[in-house]
């Protein structure tokens, strides 16, 4: 897993909600504030969006941006967004490009069934590209008020 201090590769692109290429780099002006999560419409997954969401302008006004990025597709984060009123990027993931720059995809084991997944985790990324911040294990309750409260 990526760390603090460590470089984002400046050529990371995926598509976000709207099918449009982003690149990583782009979007920390000054800062980007990128949340890993396993699936959309799923209970824990639809509980930090909306955390996050709730808070989109306080971290407008501290110059960050906010995309959660997740292996699903551009028509599912579409309806996702749509649904709970998402008001910032979901990134379509769908070739694990980030998720494996950014190390993210663990071995999970539910219910004896081991499987590779995503690590709930957040990264603020500053506008040069370098982590600043790192949240390797996230526990979704609060976990957004925590990351607002880390931006200066």
């Amino acid at each position: 897993m990526l760390a603090e201090g460590d470089k984002v590769p400046a050529t990371l692109t995926v598509l976000d909600d709207e099918g449009r290429k982003t690149k990583l780099r782009d979007l920390a002006d000054p800062y980007l504030v990128l949340y890993f999560y396993p699936k959309d419409d799923t209970p824990g997954c639809t509980s930090e969006a909306k955390q996050f969401g709730e808070a989109f302008k306080k971290f407008e006004k501290k110059g960050a941006t906010i995309a959660g990025v997740s292996r699903d597709t551009v028509a599912s984060h579409q309806k996702f967004k749509e649904r709970y009123g998402i008001p910032y990027r979901l990134l379509a993931d769908t070739e694990s490009k980030v998720c494996d720059a950014f190390g993210v995809i663990v071995e999970k084991n539910m219910y004896g069934k081991k499987s590779l997944g995503i690590a709930r985790s957040t990264f603020v990324i500053d506008a040069k590209g370098t982590i600043v911040k790192v949240w390797p294990k996230v526990s979704v309750e609060g976990h957004a008020a925590e990351v607002l409260a880390s931006l200066s």
